[in-house]
């Protein structure tokens, strides 16, 4: 009887409390529409619990975008995976931010879509953007690559489908790895039969995630921070590139060169960042992926703004660790509120409209 009410308290505990993705046929994976989410996960790292909403559109917003938008107003679409969906607060993501914050001469509306999607990567910008995020006509896209977007990419080819000029057309879910490993900042991880138990039991019981909760607050295993070399998941990052992971930066750098030439194609003005992580800001993890997306914008003529070396130079001798959450790769609010203000201040050099 005691585990039968400790059960129904948990799921009315966690009844708003899901992080609800899904698997799709085109886009590999996608946001359940309709959603709350409660975010207490990183409450113990000085991030206090947050709630996010997915309109029916399966976007970070509490309303729907019209496919055609109001007159004198500049929609920007904002492309990119969990650091642009943001570990914080609606109101502190980067996406809200810039809305706040960005002024364009003549229009009197900016108008932010946040489609940060996490481990979305350039194979699935490139589908997003082709097969309905263009349809809402944007006057800018903005492009945030990833330090794992080519790991990601690896991935994604393994149910990859091509059109017949070889750009992605569409990108089932279903890894044939999915049910003996899964994706972790390490990169994939074999599921021993023991873990294989407790994810069952996590997906099925809402006292077993609530203890597991608790248990990963308690021990957290995973540690990224303080890694001197990169492990697999930010191969992009590190200090020396074998032959495989070139092939495999090259694989993702034409496919960020075919998503440029998409959004060109369709008359829409486009400029790409970047996301730099804690260690290459430490010194510890190579920039060189930084040069990597610097080179495909200059060939195909569009800004590129490198924010490495701008957040060095405002952190000054703050030290970087500031910015980030303990023991995961993503900002804190300190955190997006500089990247925010780096990308406005390229924004504004750019020049819009």
């Amino acid at each position: 009887m005691f585990l039968v009410v400790a059960e129904l308290s948990a799921r009315h505990f966690f009844s708003q409390r899901t992080y609800s993705l899904r698997g799709d046929d085109v886009f590999n994976h996608s946001w359940i529409p309709n959603q709350r989410i409660d975010t207490p996960h990183f409450a113990d790292r000085g991030v206090p619990p947050y709630t996010r909403y997915v309109n029916s559109q399966g976007w970070l917003s509490t309303y729907d975008f019209a496919k055609y938008k109001p007159e004198g107003t500049y929609r920007i679409a904002y492309v990119g995976d969990s650091f642009v969906e943001g570990t914080c607060a609606e109101e502190d993501s980067l996406p809200s931010r810039v809305q706040r914050g960005l002024v364009v001469p003549g229009k009197g509306t900016i108008e932010v879509m946040n489609t940060g999607t996490s481990s979305y990567s350039p194979t699935l910008y490139y589908i997003l953007l082709s097969k309905k995020l263009l349809d809402f006509h944007p006057d800018l896209v903005v492009i945030n690559v990833d330090m794992t977007d080519v790991f990601d990419d690896t991935i994604y080819r393994v149910t990859l489908k091509l059109d017949e000029r070889g750009d992605p057309d569409m990108c089932p879910a279903g890894h044939p790895a999915i049910s003996t490993h899964r994706r972790t900042e390490k990169g994939l991880e074999l599921i021993t039969p023991f873990q294989r138990v407790l994810l069952f039991s996590q997906n099925h019981s809402a006292l077993m995630r609530m203890l597991l909760d608790v248990a990963s607050q308690l021990k957290r295993k995973r540690k990224v921070s303080g890694q001197d070399v990169a492990p697999q998941a930010f191969a992009w990052c590190g200090t020396e590139r074998p032959p495989q992971t070139q092939r495999d930066v090259e694989w993702s750098m034409d496919i960020l060169r075919r998503t440029i030439q998409l959004v060109k194609g369709r008359g829409v003005k486009v400029v790409v960042t970047a996301v730099p992580h804690l260690q290459q800001l430490q010194g510890k993890w190579s920039l060189q992926p930084m040069k990597d997306i610097a080179e495909v914008c200059a060939q195909e003529n569009v800004p590129f703004l490198d924010p490495a070396q701008e957040f060095k130079t405002r952190l000054g001798s703050t030290p970087p660790e500031t910015l980030y959450i303990p023991d995961d790769m993503h900002f804190n609010p300190s955190g997006y509120r500089m990247w925010s203000e780096i990308q406005l201040e390229f924004l504004n050099q750019v020049g819009l409209p």
